[in-house]
């Protein structure tokens, strides 16, 4: 039977919390920076296992931008949800929420769910969408 590994991630301004999975079971978690120092341990925590584990987290707008980033960068596929979406699925499978246990709550749920892995688009797209953004703002004044 193949081992499946799953790294959950809540994602704020300053830091993440990274819940670590392997076959249902936590077997880390931790708080890492946003930033070179603490995308490095995280990287390190990935390069651990044989096959890279699904990773999850919750688009979070401009604060997960540079995990997405660090991803790409390193070609690294991930799921990134929708915030709704990820709180109606974990709602619906562990109704008791507690924002400590999000990264790990992820990580559980894609054990049932099975994720599909988000499309990287090219940076273009993701530049147009923010001056597409920028535009409306300032037109709708």
């Amino acid at each position: 039977m193949k081992t499946k590994a799953v790294i959950g991630l809540d994602i704020s301004s300053q830091t993440s919390e990274v819940a670590v999975m392997t076959d249902r079971q936590l077997v880390d978690h931790f708080k890492i920076t946003n930033d070179a120092i603490g995308f490095q341990s995280l990287v390190s925590t990935i390069q651990k296992f044989a096959q890279i584990p699904a990773i999850i987290f919750e688009a979070t707008g401009v604060y997960s931008r540079r995990l997405k980033a660090l991803l790409d960068d390193h070609g690294y596929r991930y799921t990134q949800l929708n915030p709704l979406l990820a709180k109606m699925q974990m709602d619906r499978l562990h109704p008791n929420k507690t924002d400590s246990n999000d990264a790990r709550r992820l990580a559980e749920t894609e054990f049932q769910l099975n994720r599909p892995q988000t499309d990287v688009q090219a940076p273009v797209y993701a530049q147009l969408k923010d001056l597409h953004r920028f535009y409306q703002a300032a037109h709708e004044r």
